[in-house]
């Protein structure tokens, strides 16, 4: 039996590379995102530690005006940073979305040529059986034709 050979070996090859880009590409903004969540919580971690800490050195009466202005500052500033950090997320999970569709598109296409070479294979298959039974079933004719012919030999000898 002849080996199956298809001849779009190449493109399900190519089609495999780029599900994995794809797949590369998704996971590094997956940490991305982590990334950035991460320091989402840890800047709202800073300014509530911030709010703890003035609001005790105004108990215990250690708060000066200039000290306020420079908290009032700091926090303005990390705020600004977790604005940007907020905007940063909405924009890399837009990404993420896009990147993830990328990804489904990929192996759906990867997909769609290795059915097509498993039903060439499969048809394959099923015609190289179809051949076998018939050269079987023509071997069988030529046998008991064979032995037909030797029984008439032998019944004109007797």
């Amino acid at each position: 039996m002849p080996a199956f050979k298809f001849r779009l070996d190449f493109l399900v090859t190519l089609r495999r590379q780029r599900e994995e880009e794809a797949a590369l590409k998704l996971s590094r903004r997956l940490a991305s995102l982590a990334e950035l969540e991460e320091k989402i919580q840890s800047l709202w971690a800073r300014i509530n530690e911030m709010a703890t800490e003035v609001k005790t050195l105004g108990q215990i009466g250690r708060l000066t005006g200039p000290l306020v202005r420079l908290y009032g500052e700091y926090q303005g500033r990390l705020r600004q940073d977790l604005k940007k950090a907020e905007e940063l997320l909405v924009l890399s999970r837009r990404e993420e979305a896009k990147e993830r569709q990328a990804l489904i598109q990929a192996i759906t296409a990867r997909e769609a040529i290795e059915k097509t070479r498993d039903r060439q294979k499969e048809n394959f298959i099923l015609e190289d059986r179809r051949t076998e039974q018939n050269n079987l079933e023509e071997m069988a004719q030529i046998a008991r034709a064979r032995r037909l012919k030797q029984t008439v030999e032998s019944d004109e000898a007797s």
